[in-house]
Formats: C-alpha cells, sequence, structure tokens
C-alpha cells in the first residue's frame, strides 16, 4: 500500500471525506479529462471549476496529514536526559546513567575545567535523536578541549607504543605486518603472539605521542612477533627399550648385558610452532615406522656372595658349583699338563690347610665315599643329575662325613682336607665329570 493509499483510508477513518464524495470526485475528475481531449468550451469551463473543487481538497489533505504526522510524532517520544554546554544542546542521552558516564569520561580527559558549563535537564525526543555516552563524552570535549584532538593509543599487549589519530590507517598498517608475515610464510597458518589494541583517547596536537603512518609502521614491525605453525617432516630415532631379567649366574649387584638394544627408525610428520623463527611448540600428527627397535636385555644377578651354613661361611662363585674349602683359595695346581703328568683336576690349599672343611659344591646325591687304592686316597663322589659329579680327594683320615646315598645340599660339610693318597702335602683335589669325562673345573667354579 503506497502513501496515498494510507492517505485516502486514513481521511475516510475520520470522516473528513465521506467515502462517496471521494469516489464521485475521481470520477468528475476522469469526466473532465475526456472532456479537455475534445476540447471544446464547455470542457474548459468544466475543467476551471474542477480544478478550484481539486485545490481544496488537496489543501484539506495537506491539513490533516500535518495534522496526523505531527499527532504521530509527539506520540513516538521518549524520555531523555538533555546534555547542554553553555546555552549549546550537545545531545541527548537515554538515562541519567549515561549522562554521568559521558561526563565521568569527559572529566577524566579535560579534569575539572569549565565544567560548570555542563548543564543537564530532562526532556522528551524522538528515539533517533539519543546518543551513547561515548558520542556525547565526544562532543563535550570537543567543545572544551581547547586544541586536544582524537587520538587511538596503540598497545601491544600492554605496552604502550604510541597514539595515532587516523585508526583507519592504524589497522591497516597492523594489517602490513600480517601481509608481510604472510608472503615470508606462504604455507604457514600466521598470527601475532601478541594482543594489539587501539584504544580511543585525546592528545594535545602537538603532542610527541603521535606517530606518523611511516613511524607507526617501523615501530609495528619492529615490535610485534610472528607466530606461525607449519607442517614439518622428519627422520627420527625411536628409543630401545631396556628389559631386565634375573639370575643366579652373576652375584647381586653384578649385571651384564646379554643382547645390546638398537634404536629403530621412524618417518614423523609434525605440527611445528614458531614465533619469529624460534621453535617453541613440536606436535606429532603422524608416524611411520621405517625399523623397529630392539629391545636392549640386561641379566641382573641375584646370587649372594656368600652362602651361610651356620658355623661356616661357603663361598659362592659364578660359575655351577660354590668354592668346595673353607677358609682354602689358592689354586696351587690347574687342570692338564704338568711334571707329574696330565692333571685331571685342580688342587687347592694355603697355609694350614690340613684339617679345613671341605663342602659339597652343589647339591645331590653321595655314590661314592671311602678309600681308593688308585691314589685318591680318602674321597667322596657326588652326583649332582643329568652326568656331572664332583670328586673331592685326600680327606684327612677319620674325617668323611657321609657315606654312598646320602643326600646332600649344596655347602654341606662332607670331609676335611688331609694329605692321604698319592699326595705331597695337605690340600684337596677337585674334579668335575660330566658323562664320565673329566672336564677343567675352573669354569664350574668361575675361573674363567
Amino acid at each position: 500500500m503506497n502513501f496515498f493509499d494510507k492517505l485516502y483510508d486514513c481521511i475516510t477513518s475520520l470522516g473528513v471525506m465521506p467515502k462517496a464524495l471521494v469516489i464521485g470526485f475521481f470520477r468528475k475528475a476522469l469526466n473532465v479529462v475526456k472532456g479537455i481531449l475534445k476540447f471544446n468550451k464547455a470542457s474548459f469551463s468544466s475543467a476551471k471549476i474542477f480544478l478550484r473543487r481539486a485545490f481544496v481538497v488537496v489543501l484539506i489533505c495537506a491539513v490533516v496529514s500535518s495534522s496526523i504526522y505531527f499527532a504521530n510524532a509527539n506520540s513516538n517520544k521518549v524520555d531523555a536526559i538533555c546534555i547542554k554546554v553553555g546555552d549549546e544542546t550537545i545531545g541527548y542521552t537515554n538515562s541519567q546513567t549515561e549522562a554521568d558516564v559521558a561526563k565521568a569520561y569527559a572529566l577524566k580527559v579535560l579534569g575539572s575545567k569549565d565544567f560548570e558549563q555542563i548543564n543537564e535537564s530532562e526532556a522528551k525526543v524522538q528515539a533517533h535523536k539519543l546518543k551513547t555516552a561515548t558520542a556525547i563524552s565526544d562532543l563535550i570535549i570537543k567543545e572544551l578541549g581547547d586544541g586536544l584532538i582524537p587520538v587511538y593509543e596503540i598497545y601491544i599487549d600492554d605496552e604502550f607504543i604510541g597514539a595515532v589519530t587516523d585508526p583507519k590507517k592504524a589497522r591497516e598498517s597492523i594489517d602490513n605486518v600480517y601481509l608481510l608475515a604472510k608472503k615470508l610464510y606462504p604455507n604457514s597458518t600466521v598470527s601475532f603472539s601478541q594482543s594489539v589494541r587501539l584504544i580511543q583517547s585525546y592528545y594535545a596536537q602537538d603532542s610527541k605521542k603521535i606517530l606518523s603512518t611511516d613511524e607507526l609502521q617501523a615501530v609495528l614491525n619492529n615490535k610485534i612477533k610472528i607466530l606461525y605453525a607449519q607442517c614439518e617432516k622428519a627422520y627420527a630415532d625411536t628409543a630401545f627399550e631396556t628389559v631386565e631379567v634375573q639370575t643366579n649366574k652373576l652375584f647381586m649387584g653384578d649385571s651384564r648385558i646379554r643382547r645390546a638394544g638398537a634404536n629403530g627408525k621412524e618417518y614423523n610428520i609434525n605440527l611445528v610452532t614458531y614465533i619469529d623463527n624460534q621453535k617453541v611448540y613440536s606436535e606429532e600428527l603422524m608416524s611411520f615406522a621405517i625399523t623397529p627397535p630392539v629391545s636392549q636385555i640386561v641379566e641382573r644377578g641375584i646370587r649372594a656372595n656368600s652362602l651361610s651354613m651356620g658355623s661356616y661361611t661357603v663361598i659362592q662363585t659364578t660359575g655351577m658349583f660354590c668354592w668346595p674349602v673353607v677358609d682354602l683359595y689358592t689354586v696351587t695346581s690347574p687342570f692338564g699338563h704338568r711334571s707329574l703328568g696330565y692333571h685331571r683336576g685342580i688342587d687347592i690349599s694355603g697355609a694350614n690347610a690340613s684339617g679345613k672343611l671341605i663342602v659339597a659344591g652343589a647339591s645331590g646325591t653321595v655314590t661314592e665315599a671311602g678309600w681308593n687304592t688308585g691314589g685318591y686316597g680318602n674321597f667322596v663322589v657326588i652326583s649332582h643329575g643329568n652326568g656331572v659329579e664332583t670328586l673331592y680327594a685326600h680327606m684327612l683320615d677319620n674325617s668323611i662325613m657321609v657315606s654312598a646315598g646320602d643326600v646332600v645340599q649344596k655347602g654341606q660339610t662332607i670331609g676335611r682336607v688331609g694329605n692321604t693318597g698319592y699326595s705331597f702335602g695337605a690340600h684337596l683335589h677337585f674334579e668335575v665329570r660330566v658323562n664320565g669325562n673329566r672336564l677343567d673345573p675352573a669354569p664350574f667354579l668361575g675361573l674363567q
């Protein structure tokens, strides 16, 4: 519905022009137009009469329309606070609170200077005339500022770097820093690592804090730190794990590497973040194994250094057997060739050897115990299973403490050191036999 349709409805609804009159008026206008087109005297006379009446109708419509307009305008007014500086109206706010905020900010900028010139009063205005507190404070400062101009302070994080008069150019300068960074790192996601803020203020026009566009650009280029993130590909080592296993082949506190570890290789895709070319963070996005790592195996000893048997202590060895003599540790004759022939065992002796305790090298069953005519003298043989036997010879007379068939424990006393049989001084002759073959006892006692 256009303006004239609305006007028509409004006028007729007020009863100013009956509907029939309006319709008749427009019919008469149509006839007049037709008569003019024929252009005769009668039609010309009718046209004059029509124009007079039309003028009256238009005048009535104008008066009614103006009345309606002003009535609507007054009905749309809202309560407001009028702010004046002297006799000049600065503007209107919608509440006393907004007016107080505007004055407070202006007072902060201007001090108490000429503040008595600011007056307030209640008013009614159309809503579109209301202004914000910021707009009102700007107008007050402009009116009373005497040389103060609006500026925009620039802060990088919380550091003030200067002020500008044109916020649009300031934002262009900030954008230039960003665009330059995008050119430097075209394949990266680019941003600033600091916040950049513009805060409105007022300075004297000749303030040294106000920067030119070139000065601002130079400061921004130097102060703003660029944060950028990009995907990077790299080969990396995969660290091997160390696995520890316990073994009674080693004493407690000792260890050895059974299998050396080896790092693996992998191909990584990482998201790396930089600030001004300084790497600050890296996050692995994907990883592809090329060669797996080989774990390192370390053996940890659990064997005690000695075995307490109550009244005496037996020395543990790193071999299969404990040391077979208490308090004698010198091997006086090793396994193998010697001047008296091939030696099938080892001889153990030392100071005051006679009578020292001889113990079972490991748990087992006594298979022989007594006198041997072949040169061993008093001797004992113990079977340890799996074809393994140990022999202890040249024992002191009447010192054998076990008999055939006895089950003995590791470190248990079986006799004493003597000089019986084919012997030239008190000592223990010790043999190890595996499936009947006499082997060098040294490895079995941890000597090699």
